[in-house]
């Protein structure tokens, strides 16, 4: 294994592949290789469902005082705005997305972060009069080990959404980012490690379609969460269902314009083109249906000529000694 690949991140430790395997980044905009990425199997989500486990029970995380993890999580998105140039330039050369648009998904990763560090020490319960003498409560407890398995599209944001309302109620995670887009969620794992979090808190395991259902069907796991397409969700649920363990999910959905012969077509170039190719058109929720009402042909071929004039190319490099 070369020096430059990327390791897994299992107990706050930097580790290869158990049966040694890696795969190739490429850059999307030219199919360059990018680095390679140790490739995680079954074998290591053991290992890492194994670490959560124990990074769940032991008093440093889930009994600590809600409040003191917070902190932890605020330390988390300083450090994500801190190294934010280079985690933008990163996102945006390994997801094939404009490098504005990644800068939007530093901080929308650092508001994360912060918004469920100031979360954290707030998760009450209720306290209910039952009658005379007699009062029922809830208390919220964290569920334990969180399996997350994210989309290429979004890895830092995703990473931020799923990772920062488990580790703010006390639990731990296993995250298995797409092989196509690795390269950040392996960052905010060590830059978490770095700001104090806990080893086997977080752990971050890259692979492919194997991985994922070794982890969506783990016995080890007190539940899943799952972006992407519709058949894998369905999967994903069946396979948490098996051991009885909740799972979210978050499917692909279709997304219609209606534009009438009325409308300010200025306005709706700016919309349909912003909802339709932002992020490089790849999100759940773009555009993909355009209904015109007869009259509204100018508004199609204005619509052609905006297209036409959008550029495909390569994404900013990042050279090494800038990488977070």
């Amino acid at each position: 294994m070369s020096s430059d690949t990327q390791l897994l991140l299992v107990d706050g430790k930097q580790v290869p592949a158990a049966d040694g395997r890696t795969f190739t980044v490429l850059d999307p905009s030219d199919g360059t290789a990018i680095t390679q990425v140790a490739l995680a199997g079954p074998a290591d989500v053991d290992q890492a469902v194994a670490a959560a486990r124990a990074a769940f029970t032991a008093p440093e995380w889930a009994r600590m005082r809600a409040a003191d993890r917070g902190r932890v999580l605020n330390r988390i998105a300083e450090a994500i705005r801190h190294q934010g140039e280079g985690l933008a330039r990163l996102e945006s050369q390994d997801v094939g997305k404009p490098l504005s648009q990644a800068k939007a998904d530093v901080e929308a990763a650092a508001r994360y972060f912060e918004f469920y560090a100031g979360a954290a020490d707030k998760l009450g319960g209720t306290t209910i009069p039952l009658g005379p003498g007699l009062v029922d409560y809830t208390v919220r407890e964290p569920i334990g080990v969180s399996g997350q398995i994210i989309p290429f599209n979004y890895p830092l944001q995703n990473t931020a959404r799923g990772s920062a309302p488990a580790l703010a109620a006390g639990c731990t995670v296993v995250l298995k980012p797409s092989p196509e887009a690795p390269l950040t969620p392996l960052e905010i794992g060590r830059i978490a490690l770095e700001c104090g979090l806990p080893p086997g808190v977080l752990n971050v395991v890259p692979g492919d379609g194997e991985t994922g259902a070794a982890l969506a069907g783990h016995p080890g796991i007190d539940q899943v969460t799952f972006t992407g397409s519709v058949p894998t969700g369905i999967k994903v649920a069946q396979a948490a269902a098996a051991n009885v363990v909740p799972s979210v999910t978050e499917l692909g959905g279709k997304s219609p314009f209606v534009v009438f012969a009325d409308a300010d077509f200025d306005l709706a170039l700016k919309a349909v083109l912003g909802a339709s190719f932002s992020n490089a058109g790849q999100m759940c929720s773009a555009g993909t249906r355009l209904l015109l009402q007869r009259g509204a042909e100018e508004f199609l071929d204005r619509l052609v000529d905006r297209i036409a004039g959008l550029r495909v190319g390569p994404t900013p490099s990042w050279p090494a000694a800038s990488r977070p």
